[in-house]
This record gives C-alpha cells, structure tokens and sequence, in this order.
C-alpha cells in the first residue's frame, strides 16, 4: 500500500469522503481548477463548493505542482480530476492541465500513470503528451440525445463530439474508457438507447464502461425536477418516497439500481467490452481484474485491446 503523502500543497489522495460503496484503487488526485463550467445538473460537487460553475485557476500551480510530484511513489496512479473537469472550458485559454500533463512528462515518464476524466473534446488538443504518458482517458457520455444532453450538461460539448474525441483517441493507441453516468431514471434509461451509445463507442474504440446511477443530492434533485417537468413527479417519488439515504446522497432503490446496471453490463460484454459500476455496491457485476476507475489500462499494453486480457460472459 502507498504511503500517504507528507505536507502536500494541491496534489491529495483520493479519498470520497471514506465512502464504504468506493472501490478505486489507491491513487492520487489534482484539480486544475476549483470548479467546473459545464453546469450539469446533476453534479454532486456543486452541493459543496462555493460557485462551482464559476471555475478559478489554482494560484502558483505549477510550482506547487513540482514539488508534490517529485514525493509521489513510483508507478502511481495520478487523476485528473476527481472534482472538475481538467478540460473545462477556461482550459483552452489558460492551458494549466496541458501544463501538468508537460511537467508529468518532463519529470516522471514512465514512472506516473495518468487517468484523465472528462466531458470535454478539447482533450485531444493533448494528444501528442497524453500518448506519450503511461495513461487513459475516461470520457463522460451520458446520452446520445443531444437535445436531452443540453438540458442535462449545459455548457458541456455535444455528445456527438465526445463520441468522436473517443474514435480519435482510439486510433492514436491511447486506452479510452466511457462513463455512461448517471443514469436518471425516466431521462436517459432507455435500453435501445443505451444499446446505441453502447453499440457506437464500441465501435469507436472504448476498452471499459463505468456506468452508475444518479445519486441525488436535495440542490441537484431541484433542479432536475425545475428542468424536466414531465418527470418531475417520477423523480421526487423514486428518491424521496422509494429511495435510500446512504453516505449523504440518495439512492435509488437497490433493487432499481441492480437492474439498470445488469441491462448495462450485458450491452458492454455483448461488445467483448469490461464493465464497472461506480459506487452502487454492486462489485459482483464487475469484470474481472478490472479497476472500476478504467485505471487497469495504464498499465501494460497487452491489455489495452478491446476484450483483451479477460473473458466477459456473453449474453
């Protein structure tokens, strides 16, 4: 086990409030910016940061960045971000995560292993660092419908241009998971279109999907209930009347949440693709050998294949 970090500045183990649904393995995380201007509805850490859709630069990053960085064990695994987009739109001005993914490069090659998460195209302006690091991409598609995907994720790029960041990425032999999270019920669970957004990343060269199921907080429920009024009932009984309050959110019923993430694993494994889920509880679901983060691909290449290095049931 890794020994926790003395006296860091901005570079934090990852630790999701001591969750007991969490299953990722022991990694280190660094958020760029405080904050994310995507506005999704649905995002947990606007229930506790201060303006989040409002994002600020970290002060004296890089510098601060360094020093952590030299402290970190070899073959780490290092995330951006666990609590922002690294890819936010300010990205493409102030360039602070393209300077990190440099600073990784130029000082720990080969010894740091990178897993980038994001909702954002704008990554593949990297793409000539990122292919050079031990790392994947983890690219958020929450549906394909980008009418229901404007609601949703307001500032954040079309799904179609995030489908097509996933392709390309592919093909330049850089590992590429997708989170297909959350899953709101009677918004985006249908199964033929899940089979669709499933069916197309497949094809465009995802190894791994990571789904998991809206978990509500009281500021995120208001505001998808204010945005999607047809549902708005729906969603207030399947939380606050069926649901259950565990670890500060609310969940779906286990039973509902089971069901979406069984329908969900049996598209991926039909694809030959691994599947996770994120903190449901639900690890018997899991594949086999893989990290529910996407972060087994940054470790040898012999598994970066689609369907190489285990067996997935098929249905």
């Amino acid at each position: 086990m890794m020994r926790i970090l003395p006296k860091t500045s901005v570079i934090r183990l990852f630790d999701p409030w001591r969750s007991p649904l969490c299953t990722c393995p022991i990694k280190y995380t660094i958020n760029p910016y405080t904050g994310c201007a995507h506005a999704c509805l649905y995002c947990y850490a606007r229930s506790y940061i201060k303006d989040f859709i409002k994002p600020r630069p970290k002060l004296d990053l890089a510098k601060r960045f360094i020093r952590d960085l030299l402290k970190i064990p070899t073959n780490s695994l290092m995330e951006l971000s666990a609590s922002s987009d690294p890819y936010t739109p300010q990205e493409l001005r102030l360039q602070l995560t393209r300077s990190l993914l440099k600073l990784i490069l130029r000082y720990r090659k080969g010894s740091i292993r990178v897993l980038i998460v994001t909702k954002s195209d704008i990554v593949l302006r990297d793409v000539d660092i990122i292919k050079e690091l031990r790392s994947t991409v983890a690219i958020t598609i929450t549906t394909l419908n980008s009418d229901l995907a404007k609601v949703l994720e307001p500032n954040a790029p079309d799904p179609h241009r995030r489908l097509e960041a996933v392709r390309i990425l592919s093909n330049y032999g850089i590992p590429v998971v997708v989170r297909v999270d959350p899953i709101i019920p009677f918004v985006n669970d249908s199964v033929d279109e899940l089979k669709e957004l499933i069916d197309k990343v497949s094809e465009a060269g995802v190894v791994q999907i990571i789904s998991s199921t809206y978990k509500a907080k009281p500021d995120s429920l208001r505001r998808l209930m204010k945005a999607l009024p047809k549902v708005s009932n729906k969603l207030r009984d399947a939380y606050l009347i069926y649901g259950t309050k565990i670890h500060g959110s609310i969940y779906l019923d286990r039973t509902v949440r089971l069901g979406y993430m069984t329908v969900i694993k049996q598209l991926s494994e039909k694809q030959g693709l691994a599947f996770t889920t994120c903190r449901e509880g639900l690890q018997h679901l899991n594949t086999p050998g893989i990290y529910c983060d996407g972060s087994t691909f940054t470790y040898k290449e012999e598994i970066m294949a689609p369907g190489a290095g285990f067996e997935p049931a098929r249905g």
